[in-house]
């Protein structure tokens, strides 16, 4: 009787997966028993990665997900679906945190830099929080490091408890060193100890090489001492918060000397920058300062700096009204009130003026002789908006200043377009919690969430190095590849890459060791791109089955 099987991206992830070597080092790496394991950490890591790529089952029902799959293709004869039962998948993880999660991934990233041979110039590195269910009050972790707590929700839900990931990706968008941390840890904290993590991971001579780049974050006393120690080369932002950062900009206007570097995205509605550099000290080492200005005023300072226009008018025409009340017995005093009102209610973007003006007042009681009227003098206000110095702030508000030690070798037009592609790290916190690869998290333990979340950061540099090789094929081809949605592209997305691969279907044969396609089944092109053939769906390895 001839089976069908719905491998769809399975087993060109599995391809992929044992060409890196990824289950070969875990097995090195955990500490397992062959003898009594027939289907390895290793093993089990990458069924636990193919499930993320397929059909997401949460992991108490990782087993359904390969019930129409070739599993004999994707491990081997002797395979089944009791070993791709949820406590076999529980006991991957628990070896995984035994060992030391991020050390194993670590290793993971190391490996595929040789094998990928990766660039490292630039990392673009920043952190996310990640919400979870659950109270995880008395559990314990294998890493001091990790634990499941109330933090600033990245995600908007101070509601739940939750962990971080902080990770770096390089030009192509592949992670080249990540971690996961404690839920209340602070973008400035993370940097600190990331740093020195960064430079344990990487051999000195690719850490020679690098340049990091992060937000604002970066920058605080202890940091910038953190990355010298290492010599280590960045590129950040100078928070809005340091007195250096209005002295910039306004010598910056002063001097008038901006360069037009244009756009830096091919988008109809991108910003344009023009740039000025100057030179300052900040906790007593020299750094290039960047002062950079887009066309586009960022949507939330706009907001922030209109409602602050309306709160200022709101409470100085409030002040004005009780001020037109009071009266004066006389002009001098009338004068000199309202030179003192215009004094103490001067504000940066508002005109006030005024004038005194005399009205005469009859005394209380019955009209007659000895009750004759009086003259008082009031005040009478105006407020005003300056229009030049609106737009005058407006301008600087479209400023923001980049600082670096980079040397002058590094043009500020590569600098800005560096800091620029910062989103590529954003593009990674998109997958790792994007419902269709990441579903909610139904684990006890925090040691085994820890664990998790590195597999999770494995599946990401598997689905990034997968994205690298087909755009690198392409580099050389003539044809534009057709991904579903009828669109033609030499830059696909993993996910359509992904989604190219779905509907693979293979069948039983005479022969056991053997699959085949439907007649006349063209295999879909990006296979190829990706450095593989048929004969990844198509083979069954023969294993030999241990102890249960």
């Amino acid at each position: 009787m001839t089976i069908m099987f719905q491998n769809g991206p399975a087993a060109l992830i599995s391809a992929l997966y044992e060409e890196l070597n990824f289950g070969k080092i875990i097995d090195r790496m955990v500490n397992w028993d062959e003898k009594q394991c027939h289907f390895s950490p290793g093993e089990r890591v990458k069924a636990m990665i193919i499930n993320i790529f397929s059909h997401r089952r949460p992991l108490y029902r990782i087993d359904e997900a390969y019930r129409h799959m070739d599993i004999e293709n994707l491990f081997g004869r002797g395979i089944s679906l009791d070993d791709l039962k949820d406590y076999n998948m529980a006991r991957a993880l628990d070896k995984i945190a035994e060992r030391g999660a991020h050390e194993v991934f670590s290793t993971l990233c190391l490996e595929a830099i040789s094998s990928e041979q990766l660039n490292l110039k630039y990392l673009h590195s920043d952190t996310t929080s990640i919400s979870v269910h659950g109270d995880y009050e008395y559990a314990e972790t294998t890493d001091p490091a990790f634990s499941i707590i109330y933090g600033h929700s990245k995600a908007k839900r101070p509601d739940l408890k939750q962990f971080l990931y902080g990770v770096s990706v390089n030009e192509d968008g592949v992670p080249i060193c990540a971690d996961v941390v404690s839920g209340n840890t602070s973008d400035k904290t993370w940097n600190f100890k990331y740093i020195e993590k960064l430079a344990a991971n990487l051999k000195p001579e690719m850490l020679a090489e690098t340049i990091y780049i992060a937000d604002s974050a970066l920058v605080t006393e202890a940091n910038l001492i953190k990355l010298k120690e290492h010599s280590l080369r960045f590129i950040s932002r100078l928070p809005g918060n340091f007195n250096l950062e209005e002295e910039l900009k306004e010598r910056a206007w002063a001097k008038n000397s901006f360069e037009e570097l244009g756009v830096f995205s091919e988008r109809k509605d991108a910003a344009s920058y023009k740039v000025t550099e100057l030179n300052e000290s900040l906790y007593e080492d020299d750094y290039r300062f960047l002062i950079v200005h887009s066309s586009k005023l960022d949507k939330r300072k706009t907001k922030s700096f209109d409602r602050s226009l309306s709160e200022t008018e709101k409470k100085v025409s409030k002040t004005i009204k009780e001020q037109e009340k009071i009266e004066y017995a006389c002009l001098p005093d009338a004068e000199t009130a309202l030179n003192s009102f215009i004094k103490d209610n001067r504000d940066k973007h508002y005109i006030i003026s005024g004038q005194v003006i005399s009205e005469e007042k009859r005394k209380p009681g019955r009209p007659g002789k000895g009750n004759s009227s009086k003259t008082v003098y009031r005040l009478r206000l105006n407020l005003e908006l300056d229009e030049k110095k609106v737009a005058q702030t407006r301008e600087r508000l479209s400023c923001f200043i980049l600082i670096s030690n980079l040397d002058q070798s590094y043009s500020t037009a590569e600098i800005l377009k560096q800091y620029k592609a910062q989103n590529k790290v954003e593009t990674s916190f998109k997958f790792l919690k994007d419902p269709l690869f990441v579903g909610p998290i139904f684990l006890k333990k925090p040691s085994r969430v820890e664990a998790l979340a590195y597999l999770l950061l494995i599946a990401l540099l598997i689905f990034y190095i997968l994205q690298r090789r087909v755009r690198k094929a392409l580099e050389t081809e003539d044809q534009p590849l057709l991904i579903p949605g009828k669109v033609e592209t030499f830059k696909p997305t993993g996910k359509k890459i992904l989604e190219s691969v779905e509907v693979i279907l293979t069948m039983t044969t005479d022969n056991p060791h053997r699959r085949a396609f439907s007649t006349n089944y063209k295999l879909p092109r990006v296979v190829s791109l990706a450095g593989f053939d048929g004969d990844i769906y198509l083979n069954v390895k023969e294993r030999k089955r241990c102890f249960p």
